[in-house]
């Protein structure tokens, strides 16, 4: 089965623009699953790094743009920030995906100056199914930095800790 990078105006299209616990057809799955189809080597996942955790996976980057490169990804197919509410869920899903990124590059990359979390908004992500790219800079090339930029009210690339401030949840008020 062919694997959809991109979005479209397919059935399969919209089938992965929905939340759920696996999509067909949609890559990251493949790979959150460990689908045998997949030869995608985890750096974070049950059981290598963090037995109990049945949230996330991490793996590098098959394009990296910088040092290190790692992509955290829900086990769920979650399409786009676009998808995040202002949920405790929500919040705490992209809060841990920013921890398991930095224990990463702290593991691995301990001496780069610089550490850069984030996420492509739509129309600028490549897979339909949300990931953090988390960044050891420097960027090789140093053009890449390009691509995670932010573009103000274009979108592009937010932060993670924008994303944070945005799908934090209201507190509640009690009268």
């Amino acid at each position: 089965m062919r694997k959809t990078f991109c979005f479209g105006g397919s059935r399969l299209a919209r089938r992965m623009s929905e939340r759920a616990p696996m999509v067909d057809g949609c890559v990251f799955c493949d790979i959150a699953s460990h689908a045998p189809t997949s030869t995608t080597a985890l750096l974070y996942s049950v059981p290598y790094r963090c037995p109990h955790d049945d949230k996330v996976v991490a793996f590098r980057d098959i394009n990296p743009s910088a040092f290190r490169h790692y992509l955290v990804i829900p086990i769920d197919h979650i399409p786009t920030v676009n998808s995040l509410h202002k949920t405790k869920d929500d919040h705490q899903l992209v809060s841990h995906m920013v921890k398991v990124g930095k224990d990463l590059l702290n593991q691995d990359a301990p001496n780069s100056e610089e550490h850069r979390f984030g996420f492509h908004q739509p129309p600028f992500n490549s897979v339909d199914h949300l990931h953090l790219h988390c960044l050891a800079l420097p960027f090789i090339p140093s053009w890449r930095q390009v691509k995670y930029t932010p573009l103000g009210p274009l979108g592009g690339f937010i932060e993670a800790e924008k994303l944070l401030e945005r799908i934090k949840p209201e507190a509640e008020v009690y009268g």
